[in-house]
């Protein structure tokens, strides 16, 4: 947790809630904002802990392989990490992404969504020194993730505090 929140339950949003509004820019220089994407379809937001992360990144090749489906659904993926942008560039590159990964810059995003796992990076990785995770900012996310619908309703949330854990890709679309 950020320093200011150590003694709060990391639960996330809640189906029914409504989702916090972000900007940041992508591993393609475009900014993206949650309200923007909403106009072309549900957005499908999931946080990542890095790129160093072997279950974040088959994740993300299970995203990539079916980001048509979820396309074809209208569904917009959104990816948010706390790494650099060398890191997101690094994510991208394993992973080969074509979606939106951002740089959740002094953990703004995770903090208004409440991801933000209790264990922190440095625990986590002993001995990592070239990880991208911006070290002033020592906190993972949990790899929660969420559909949120065009009234930025909170419509399925999948949230595990075991990273090894992750939402099946016919669960998001059978929820979008």
């Amino acid at each position: 947790m950020h320093p200011a929140y150590e003694d709060e339950e990391t639960a996330g949003l809640s189906v029914g809630d409504y989702a916090p509004d972000f900007k940041a820019k992508d591993q393609f220089g475009k900014t993206i904002s949650l309200n923007e994407s909403l106009k072309s379809g549900k957005v499908i937001l999931t946080f990542y802990r890095g790129a160093w992360c072997r279950y974040c990144m088959a994740q993300f090749r299970n995203y990539q392989d079916s980001l048509s489906l979820i396309n074809e659904k209208g569904g917009i993926l959104i990816a948010i990490t706390p790494e650099h942008e060398d890191g997101v560039q690094k994510t991208t590159s394993v992973s080969k992404a074509t979606f939106s990964i951002l740089h959740d810059e002094k953990l703004k995003i995770m903090l208004s969504y409440n991801v933000i796992s209790k264990e922190k990076y440095n625990e986590f990785i002993k001995g990592y020194e070239e990880t991208g995770v911006d070290n002033q900012h020592k906190y993972l996310p949990v790899p929660a993730t969420y559909i949120i619908n065009q009234d930025q309703k909170i419509v399925f949330k999948y949230f595990d505090t075991n990273y090894r854990v992750r939402v099946p890709i016919n669960k998001l679309l059978e929820n979008l």
